[in-house]
């Protein structure tokens, strides 16, 4: 089995709350990100595929076109609470980023399988999902 990574980037803002928490509270748990206003971040996408050796198939042109087009544009320089469905009704989480990406981008690439998606919110918070 071969694994594939690559790193692809977005911009975006968020907002986390909690409407059933007091102001104060929302700031105990959820720090700067309980910006009224919301806040940005420059996140960092990994993607990472597996293929049995010996599939000549797998086009990288391929497979950057398949993310950037189901995943990075839906999320590039969006307020994530407001622009994106997904997080209408959830925070948009490191976790969650992650979650919503596998869901974008599993079964889109053919016969190489959908490994691992990790979403790096800062330089040192990040989160891997690898499916269920």
């Amino acid at each position: 089995m071969v694994y594939f990574s690559e790193k692809f980037g977005f911009a975006a803002m968020h907002k986390l709350w909690n409407d059933e928490l007091s102001e104060s509270r929302n700031f105990e748990v959820f720090g700067k990100c309980a910006n009224p206003a919301g806040h940005g971040h420059n996140y960092v996408v990994e993607v990472t595929i597996k293929k049995p050796t010996g599939i000549e198939t797998f086009r990288i042109g391929e497979f950057e076109r398949i993310v950037d087009d189901e995943l990075i544009k839906t999320l590039d320089h969006k307020n994530l609470n407001a622009e994106v469905a997904a997080f209408g009704k959830i925070n948009p989480t490191v976790e969650n980023i992650a979650f919503f990406a596998w869901n974008k981008l599993v079964g889109k690439f053919g016969e190489a399988v959908l490994h691992c998606v990790t979403v790096w919110e800062t330089d040192k918070t990040y989160c891997s999902y690898y499916g269920r």
